[in-house]
Formats: structure tokens, C-alpha cells, sequence
């Protein structure tokens, strides 16, 4: 151990030749260096004011393919930048979303009476509409952002009925599915639940249905559905759209990536929508997954706990 885990770790004494759990007392810790211990292994701490990150690593040279290294980071500055950009942007959005939403408003009162304005008029009302919406969706899904990143742990977790949520989500993608003449197919939800955070797996269902709508061709199909696998319940949202290319699998969870900066400006949305899915699926320690192809559609995965069927 070098000074400055040392130093970081606020040790004291000698560390060289002490046993394990003696020199650090914290038992999570010490468990990073178990020499059972597989693949690498990361550790949230708090040392008085100074937050830390510590990595543990296999070092198969050492002690006959047992040997671990702890890394210990000092992330307290990340931390303190990541929280203060967080509350920039809810501050900054808060204040926004107001006058967006005003003058969604107007515009909207305007075209109710679109018939007595000049064509003309009536066209740029309509695109002053669009994008005040537009930016009420972004500063939504910003302050909604912003508050998953504020909570501390994971969310809790609660047995919810799979079909409830999923109708509720396509209940409020039937505009957008009639506009497209989509076809909505389900299957295997009737009787499932799973143990989630409700109103998080409705906005993640929510946004995985509303791109695969976004990304359908007209007259294509939609589908929904669950499968229980290995003592847990994979939730799927399928579409037979556009697809995304392999090499682009890796960001498409960022915030604000485009695959296509100009198909997205016509599609419409936020380009946070992938984002909040998946900062939820890490809350509710979900597993998330793509497979798709550019041309042949996606689908989406979003792997669950099963819960216990209700009771009668």
C-alpha cells in the first residue's frame, strides 16, 4: 500500500504484513480483497468529506492467480461538478419551461381559430407551436432527469402487473399509432409481475414504445410482450422499423446522442427519451438490452425479478 491509499483510506500504522481485516476495518472493503474473488469488482465510500471510488482488480501473477489491487480514487471534485451541472440544468430548466409553456399556449388559442388567419400566418403559428412543445418536452424530461440523478440508492421496489403498465403506455401511444395506421401486438402479460418501482417502469415502457412508434414505418407493427426467463421476466418492445446500425449500439443510451441528426429533428423527441430508460433500469438494478440492425427494426429488453403471482 502506497502513502496514498494510505492517506486516502486514513489508515494508521504500518500497513505491510497485517492481516487483511485488521488494516481495513471496513468489512465491504476488505471483501474487495478476498482472493475468491472474480473478474473486478468497484466500491462507493465516504472518508469524512472526501468521496471515493475504489476499484478492485485481479492480479493473476501474484500469489498463485489470487493476488487482488485496490485502486483508490479521490472523486469528491467529479462529485461536487456532476451535482452542481445537475442543479444548473434544473434551475435553468425550471425558469425555461414557463415561457415555453406560454407560449405553447398563445399559439395553440391562435390556431383554434386558424380559419380566420392568413395561410401564411396560420403556417408559422402552427411551427411556433411545434417547437414551444418541443422545448416543454426537453425542459420536462431535463427536471425529470435531474431528479432521478438526485436520489440517492436504488429505488424501491414493489410488485407490479406487467399488462397494467403496458396498457396504460399504449393507451397513451394510440394517437401517434393511429396517425402511422400501426398495427399493436402483445403477448405473454397477462398473470406477470415483476418486482420494479412503478411510475419508473412506466416511463421506461413509456419511451421504449414511443421510439419504436416514432422509428415504425406507416402500416408496420408495434409489439409488446413478456417472457420469463431464469427465475425473472424479460419485458420486450419490438419494432420492424428503421433499425440502428450496429456500431452505434454502445452510445445510443447517452444523453442527447443522435444516430441521425436529421431523421431525429424530423421524427421529433428530446434525445433524452433512451437516456432516462436507461438511468431507471440502473435505479431498479434492471438489466437493459438492444439488438437491432439498420433497415430490419429493434428490439428492446429490459430484463426484471419475478414477483409472486397475486393473491386470489
Amino acid at each position: 500500500m502506497n502513502a496514498a491509499g494510505k492517506r486516502l483510506l486514513r489508515l494508521e500504522g504500518e500497513s505491510v504484513g497485517r492481516p487483511v481485516g485488521e488494516l481495513l476495518p471496513d468489512p465491504e472493503l476488505a471483501s474487495l480483497l478476498r482472493p475468491s474473488l472474480e473478474g473486478e469488482r468497484e466500491l462507493a465510500l465516504r472518508r469524512g468529506e472526501n468521496e471515493l471510488r475504489v476499484r478492485s482488480l485481479p492480479l493473476p501473477e501474484l500469489d498463485g492467480g489470487r493476488g487482488r489491487l485496490l485502486i483508490v480514487e479521490d472523486v469528491s471534485g467529479l462529485r461536487r461538478s456532476e451535482r452542481q451541472r445537475a442543479e444548473l440544468i434544473a434551475n435553468v430548466s425550471h425558469e425555461l419551461r414557463t415561457p415555453a409553456t406560454a407560449i405553447a399556449g398563445y399559439a395553440e388559442t391562435l390556431l383554434e381559430d386558424a380559419g380566420r388567419l392568413d395561410p401564411e400566418v396560420a403556417r408559422m403559428v402552427e411551427v411556433i407551436h411545434r417547437n414551444a412543445r418541443r422545448l416543454t418536452e426537453l425542459f420536462d424530461d431535463l427536471l425529470y432527469l435531474s431528479r432521478i440523478d438526485g436520489q440517492d440508492g436504488p429505488l424501491p421496489l414493489s410488485p407490479v402487473a406487467v399488462a397494467a403498465v403496458v396498457g396504460e403506455c399504449l393507451d397513451k401511444a394510440s394517437a401517434a399509432v393511429a396517425e402511422k395506421e400501426l398495427t399493436v401486438q402483445t403477448f405473454g402479460l397477462e398473470g406477470v409481475r415483476v418486482l420494479a418501482h412503478r411510475e419508473a417502469l412506466g416511463h421506461i415502457v413509456g419511451n421504449l414504445v414511443e421510439n419504436a412508434v416514432k422509428y415504425s414505418h406507416r402500416g408496420g407493427v408495434v409489439t409488446v410482450g413478456a417472457r420469463r426467463r431464469d427465475g425473472g421476466v424479460r419485458v420486450e418492445v419490438i419494432d420492424v422499423g428503421i433499425g440502428i446500425s450496429p456500431e452505434h449500439h454502445e452510445r445510443i443510451f447517452e444523453r442527447f446522442y443522435r444516430v441521425d441528426k436529421g431523421r431525429a429533428r424530423a421524427a421529433g423527441g428530446t434525445g433524452l427519451g433512451l437516456a432516462i430508460v436507461a438511468r431507471l433500469c440502473e435505479k431498479m438494478g434492471a438489466r437493459l438490452s438492444l439488438r437491432s440492425q439498420l433497415g430490419s427494426g429493434s428490439v428492446f429488453r429490459v430484463w426484471l425479478p419475478e414477483a409472486a403471482p397475486a393473491p386470489d
